[in-house]
């Protein structure tokens, strides 16, 4: 879709629009009082910019399977899962379970024995993972993750890719989009010096660069490429970026927040088959629980190993919730869990789950005379809306508004397909061969229902 669109299109959008918020609220007048008493409280009405969506968010109240309730009562198919991290769905019976057995220990006991069994769980798990720290996010995890690889290496410079997020740290927070530009505001630019973008697995820029700049202490990114569209990765580029990372002595980084116990049970590094020196974990490691890791190699480790042997480099790094009894129970449960399914093939199986929903979706559009795209990997998809098939880069010129406008009305039909600002789709294991059915019954309603076809300009 053209950004410039002629002044009839922008009418029947508008009216379009009018439509679907104003049945959105109609379906939620308690959300839309509750919106604006926590306007006065919360920026935006929300604890995070990412929950916020015009005309106001909804407001759960109960969360069970692959359902959610708001708190006028409507119940939502939820594709979202809080943007990831509810592979197993909500309120798993096992995931609580085994958190409820941490009841006596409280919620910060003095080194539970609990982190011992979760680390064991990690190793278990992850291809790289011979040493493990547990903190809270994913933000931290790739926080750590680098200072490890700065002291380790004696070098100071670490190279992203554009396209790739790395979480709310000053020094990552530019080149999300195909432009180097800074992503926020509130960033010194100085911060951001010491971290280098380049396209994404352009192997001859990177091949010059680390043979040229001695300072480079690793190269992180993230094997999804989630956050520039879901365009993935290549295991045969992975390969050859790990060699020249190897051959110039530079660490290679996995962020596995997004695509850890996601796309496989050990994350991208178990898909793609491709071990790297570090990786970072959150969102569903444990299961929807506040918790993230760094984990790998023994000998990188050592930097943070309070009894590493004199002259080693000591990196600080402590936190007082980082080993929360009930977080550390849910993850040791649900990496057994994700170990299980795999063996039991029910990773390829969601896969095969949310292939049939992206052909579907594509299938519906074109009935409407509408061209989408929809980008798939492992369980987790993103839609575009172009009159052509797209790359990373073409993307970045497009109106995403129209999608924004589908899946508010898709959530005014009972699913939550995405949040409206979010464009992240992601099924869990609770999504059987019927949700998918019933995801595809709603698009089709909204499609009938609303005249897309004749708002958008195609």
């Amino acid at each position: 879709m053209a950004n410039a669109a002629p002044d009839h299109a922008l009418s029947a959008f508008t009216a379009l629009r009018d439509a679907v918020e104003a049945e959105y609220r109609l379906r939620t007048p308690a959300s839309g009082e509750l919106a604006g008493r926590a306007r006065q409280l919360l920026p935006g009405g929300v604890s995070g910019n990412l929950r916020f969506f015009r005309p106001y968010p909804f407001y759960t109240r109960r969360g069970l399977g692959n359902e959610i309730e708001d708190i006028d009562g409507n119940r939502y198919l939820d594709c979202f899962g809080m943007n990831g991290p509810l592979l197993l769905g909500h309120n798993h019976p096992a995931i609580t379970a085994a958190m409820s057995e941490t009841r006596e220990l409280g919620s910060l006991p003095l080194n539970p024995a609990i982190l011992v069994a979760a680390a064991e769980e990690v190793v278990r798990t992850v291809p790289c993972a011979e040493r493990v720290r547990f903190l809270n996010t994913g933000t931290e995890a790739v926080i750590m993750a680098c200072r490890y690889a700065r002291a380790f290496t004696g070098r100071s410079k670490i190279v992203k890719f554009l396209g790739h997020y790395h979480g709310q740290q000053d020094q990552f927070l530019f080149g999300i989009d195909g432009s180097a530009a800074v992503f926020s505001a509130g960033v010194p630019a100085q911060v951001t010096e010491s971290a280098i973008a380049l396209p994404f697995l352009d192997l001859e820029r990177v091949s010059t660069l680390l043979a040229s700049d001695p300072d480079i202490a690793a190269v992180i990114l993230d094997p999804a490429m989630h956050a520039g569209g879901l365009w993935g990765s290549n295991p045969a580029e992975l390969e050859m970026l790990k060699r020249l990372c190897r051959e110039n002595d530079v660490l290679l980084i996995f962020d596995e927040v997004i695509t850890g116990c996601r796309l496989a049970a050990g994350g991208a590094q178990a898909y793609y088959g491709v071990t790297p020196d570090l990786a970072t974990f959150a969102k569903a490691l444990g299961a929807g629980e506040k918790l993230a890791a760094v984990c790998g190699r023994a000998d990188i480790f050592s930097v943070v190993d309070p009894a590493a042997a004199p002259g080693t480099p000591r990196v600080f790094q402590s936190g007082t919730v980082n080993d929360g009894a009930a977080a550390l129970a849910a993850a040791a449960r649900a990496l057994s869990l994700y170990r299980e399914k795999e063996a039991g093939g029910e990773y390829g199986q969601l896969e095969q789950r949310a292939a049939r929903l992206a052909r579907g979706l594509e299938e519906l559009f074109l009935r409407h005379r509408i061209r989408i795209q929809v980008n798939q990997l492992a369980s987790m998809l993103q839609l575009y809306h172009c009159s052509a098939p797209v790359d990373f880069w073409s993307a970045q010129q497009l109106d995403y508004e129209p999608l924004e406008l589908f899946y508010l009305a898709m959530i005014n039909e009972g699913v939550v397909l995405s949040l409206p600002t979010s464009n992240h789709i992601y099924l869990s294991f609770q999504h059987d061969d019927t949700a998918i059915q019933g995801i595809l019954d709603a698009a089709a309603r909204v499609l009938e229902r609303y005249d897309f076809s004749a708002a958008i300009n195609c």
